[in-house]
């Protein structure tokens, strides 16, 4: 797959040139995120799987997948989900 040309502020011309300034804004916003976040220490292992993209890249066929390597190993793993589109509100515990 190849970038659009307009990516690339050499050749994409005016629009590139344009949008460039957005980038270094995102640029030092994601930096400074990076650089005042506090991780979080968890009493237990934790696997995250996700993407930037909201759908079709294959993110719950691999959750299951690893929960299935984990189940033949012994363990009894658990998943969390921001739950994109539900209705329900608060904690739910959806499959005891």
């Amino acid at each position: 797959m190849r970038a659009p040309d307009f990516w690339h502020a050499g050749r994409g011309g005016l629009l590139a040139g344009a949008l460039a300034p957005l980038s270094a804004l995102y640029g030092v916003a994601a930096g400074s995120h990076r650089l005042f976040a506090r991780p979080a220490r968890m009493p237990v292992p934790v696997v995250c799987v996700g993407n930037i993209v909201a759908g079709g890249a294959g993110k719950t066929p691999t959750a299951l997948a690893v929960a299935r390597l984990l189940s033949a190993r012994g363990l009894a793993p658990h998943f969390l989900t921001r739950g994109y589109g539900g209705r329900l509100s608060g904690p739910v515990r959806v499959d005891p």
